[in-house]
């Protein structure tokens, strides 16, 4: 995939996760939109934070400062660190 596909989809796809895993804080989501909520707010705070592991040791492969791996990978997950050791993007 071209380096826009990453920065300009599914990178931000991951931010509108975020945006409606929040949303639900404050909305009351009923039906199928409740459970399309719980399983973003499971995926979004139990794989992301798990996903430090791999992307820390990519992100120092590629000089990046600790602070860094963590906070993109938090945002991001793999549509960050994924194109960063496949040499799709740099930072």
């Amino acid at each position: 995939m071209k380096p826009y596909l990453w920065r300009c989809l599914l990178m931000p796809g991951s931010i509108a996760g975020w945006v409606f895993a929040a949303s639900g804080i404050w909305l009351e989501f009923d039906g199928p939109l409740r459970v399309a909520w719980i399983t973003v707010v499971l995926i979004w705070t139990i794989l992301h934070p798990l996903e430090i592991a791999v992307s820390y040791r990519i992100g120092k492969e590629k000089g990046l400062s600790t602070l860094r791996i963590v906070v993109m990978t938090i945002l991001f997950g793999f549509t960050w660190w994924l194109p960063l050791k496949l040499g799709i993007i740099e930072r």
